[in-house]
């Protein structure tokens, strides 16, 4: 009996080759697009879980006072760990990671060959046993062994060295340190947080030998003991706070651990962090909804087609019923085909989403491999999907057509109104308010990408290229360096400054009284002039900062702008000029000027207090070269602008970046959300499409003779398309209607997260109205106009 249902089912599969095209289409789109999100969602939550501990391993974040914002950092100063480690029994094993420079490419000379690398960390040994380093060359316990050891990857390894034995060679780092390789380890999984390339001993270094309370720079992870007591180890922790540190240096107040395998994805609210593979959660949930709301709407069409084509399939099931069969048999007859159909459609979606791959990785930026799509849960999915959508999909078709009677081999009437009528408009009602929510917030975000990439920053970040001149081995080898390039015709202006907007300035506190223990937290960054000129600063009052410095002067020279004037509570920016500031710099730091406020951060924040500084006696280096250009001819001007900086700092890899990328790098989460959105409104309405391209075509078989008829007695093409379109459109309007109030709830929310961001303008609705209104016309009318232009006589020859 089997082998007979799946014979009917085959046949009848076969005998509506439209419908059944469109339901494959519709699925296997459907397929593709779950598919490909599955694997990427199943490696983003794979992050972390191959370590041996990792269920008992976490990083120490910790809370900021209320000066700070209560915010939550990823660093922490260095005593935290041997302290925690010292104090707290619960705690096994311990490591702090930090990136070499604070984060800065590190320049790395190997005899007479330069290089950068953006992953050279420094460490604690135990690093190696806790996220289980697998060595090829030497091992964990000898690794740091002797001072000044360094470790590599074994692709870091052969782009350094290619073939040549790396053991004993000596690296130098920025002009400063030379170390030896100790050792070299297989890559860490591209499904690990910790992402170093190169490590070497933090106990070679002040940065582990000079342990403070003060610079919060450190990533501190913990190995408790098994079944230990993480809220209690908390609270521990934080009490370490009150016995080791004044209250006037408490910045922090809070100590907590986050379990390692959720750093990956829960670190989006957390600042300071090194790890360059995050990931977030929200992406995690905004993808997976997505992914389930395309393969929905294709199974809503397997329903409409399905329903819509009961009255063709009525004669066959009264039929069997007829000759015996039962509602149960009925049943199963439908589910058997629907599970053949959505068989068909996951290998040819399977199939297609390893041809998609470079095109998921085009549009969101996110890149898997081939492996992926073969990883076990991904099978396991496969399977689970089959049956999901076989019992989702085929659940209403078998149930509506199994309740057939067998009287409607005599009864030829249709009842208006009908249940299966109703549901099949309420489901294409579902599919095209979802489509124009779709619509409406890929509107919204392309609007604010649009609002942010326009929007005045306060500087002008275009034409700026940031030159890394950290490594550089004395001032002199930066000052030809600059003569150098001021000579070039294409250079506008040069600062040397400590970094580039936005990017590892130092943390500082502005205090209207030098006793005062609140103040402004500051971003302050240190510069040797012309920093007015070459970002475009709009200088509201006083002075650029001196090009100059007598032999001497103490003075510290300030360029404030406008939230730290008014923290200061000055009225004008003329009265501040001139006047004494206490911003932990000594005290004899005076305002030069008062800049417009700009944003030196995400648009996602409000502006914060902003100073530039210029001393003889700067506790901060000076760390990249801003070139202001006026060229188009780019790779030609950084051809120069390379040459000319090797001529001057010879023993200095070459490292850049422009501004304006800087700047959109800030936004990339952003971006990669309007191209994944984008995508998905397209493959959605596209399904929808399908839907109503075969419930037309199903429509105007079921009034061929009615057309006929109509046409015979005058009427117009236009007007027979306009009664056969007028029904779906009304469909459409109820969806707009149920869609807008949702789509706007929805982008008022995900727009509150910038700080600056457009307005929800009308016509935004109305455009995702008249979009909606024309695809399902355009859909619509090409059925419809086929019914119209037809002969009328092959329609009424048999009345």
């Amino acid at each position: 009996m089997l082998r007979n249902y799946f014979k009917i089912a085959w046949r009848n599969i076969r005998a509506n080759k439209l419908f059944t095209a469109l339901n494959i289409a519709g699925l296997a789109i459907g397929m593709c697009v779950c598919i490909i999100l599955f694997s990427f969602v199943n490696t983003e939550l794979s992050f972390d879980t191959m370590y041996s501990d990792s269920e008992n391993i976490y990083r120490v974040n910790m809370e900021t006072s209320e000066d700070y914002g209560f915010e939550t950092w990823a660093t922490m100063p260095n005593a935290v760990g041997p302290a925690i480690t010292e104090d707290i029994p619960q705690v096994k094993k311990m490591t702090r990671l930090i990136k070499d420079d604070f984060g800065a490419t590190a320049s790395l000379k190997i005899g007479d060959k330069n290089f950068t690398e953006n992953a050279l960390y420094l460490a604690d040994s135990t690093l190696f046993k806790m996220f289980d380093f697998n060595f090829i060359t030497g091992n964990s316990q000898s690794a740091f062994s002797k001072p000044k050891s360094i470790v590599l990857s074994k692709s870091t390894k052969e782009r350094l060295f290619g073939e040549q034995e790396a053991m004993g060679q000596l690296i130098t780092v920025n002009n400063r340190d030379t170390l030896q390789v100790s050792g070299v380890y297989l890559d860490l999984p591209k499904n690990s947080s910790i992402d170093c390339n190169m490590v070497y001993n933090i106990m070679d270094s002040w940065m582990g030998t000079n342990v403070y309370w003060s610079n919060a720079s450190y990533e501190t992870y913990l190995q408790l003991q098994p079944k230990a007591n993480v809220t209690e180890v908390e609270k521990q922790a934080t009490n370490l706070i009150d016995k080791y540190v004044d209250k006037d240096g408490q910045y922090f107040t809070k100590f907590f651990l986050q379990p390692l395998t959720k750093i990956h994805l829960y670190s989006t609210d957390i600042r300071e962090g090194y790890s360059s593979k995050l990931g977030s959660i929200s992406t995690i949930k905004s993808l997976s909804f997505l992914s389930i709301l395309v393969l929905f709407i294709a199974c809503i069409n397997y329903m409409n087609l399905a329903t819509a084509n009961s009255r063709k399939r009525a004669k066959s099931i009264g039929m069997n019923k007829v000759l015996g069969a039962n509602r149960r048999h009925m049943l199963f007859l439908f589910y058997v085909e629907t599970a053949i159909l959505v068989l068909f459609s996951i290998v040819i979606g399977y199939a297609a989403s390893f041809v998609a791959l470079p095109l998921f990785k085009s549009i969101t930026g996110y890149e898997l491999a081939f492996s992926d799509l073969l990883a076990t849960p991904i099978i396991i999915g496969l399977l689970l999907i089959w049956i999901v959508v076989t019992g989702v999909a085929g659940s209403y078709p078998a149930i509506s057509m199994s309740n057939i009677s067998p009287l409607v081999l005599v009864n030829k009437s249709k009842k208006k109104g009908s249940a299966s009528e109703l549901v099949r408009k309420g489901l294409v009602v579902f599919q095209f308010a979802a489509s124009i929510i779709l619509i409406i917030a890929v509107t919204i975000i392309l609007q604010q990408m649009a609002f942010i990439k326009n929007k005045n920053l306060g500087y002008d970040p275009n034409g700026i290229v940031a030159v890394s001149i950290k490594s550089a081995e004395n001032k002199q080898q930066v000052q030809n360096l600059m003569q150098a390039l001021l000579k070039q015709s294409n250079v506008i202006s040069i600062s040397a400054t400590q970094s580039m907007p936005g990017s590892n300035e130092s943390g500082r506190a502005v205090r209207k009284l030098a006793t005062d223990n609140n103040g402004l937290p500051i971003a302050s960054c240190r510069t040797e002039g012309n920093i007015v000129k070459t970002l475009k600063l709009k200088l509201l009052a006083g002075n650029e900062l001196p090009e100059k410095i007598a032999t001497g002067d103490s003075t510290v020279y300030t360029l404030i702008n406008e939230k730290v004037l008014n923290y200061l509570d000055y009225k004008t920016a003329d009265e501040a000029v001139g006047k004494i500031i206490n911003t932990e710099l000594g005290d004899k730091a005076i305002i030069s000027g008062v800049v417009e406020n700009f944003n030196f951060n995400s648009l996602k924040e409000d502006i914060g207090g902003y100073m530039y500084y210029k001393s003889l006696a700067a506790p901060e280096g000076i760390r990249t070269l801003l070139v202001r250009y006026n060229t188009s001819n780019l790779p030609q001007f950084i051809g120069q602008v390379q040459k000319t900086f090797n001529e001057s700092l010879p023993n200095t890899a070459f490292d850049y970046e422009f501004v304006d990328k800087h700047v959109a790098q800030l936004y990339a989460s952003e971006e990669k959300t309007a191209h994944t959105a984008t995508i998905f409104s397209v493959l959605a309405i596209f399904i929808a499409c399908l839907g109503l391209f075969g419930l037309a075509a199903f429509t105007a078989e079921q009034r061929t003779k009615e057309i006929g008829v109509r046409k015979v007695l005058g009427a117009t093409i236009a007007s027979i398309t306009q009664l056969l379109s007028k029904d779906f459109l009304k469909l459409v309007l109820v969806a707009f209607l149920i869609a807008v109030p949702v789509a706007y709830w929805l982008m008022h929310k995900w727009l509150l997260n910038f700080a600056y961001r457009t307005e929800i303008s009308w016509w935004v609705f109305a455009f995702a109205g008249v979009v909606a209104i024309i695809i399902a016309l355009a859909t619509v009318s090409f059925q419809a106009i086929k019914a119209a232009i037809a002969n009328p006589v092959k329609s009424l020859r048999t009345e």
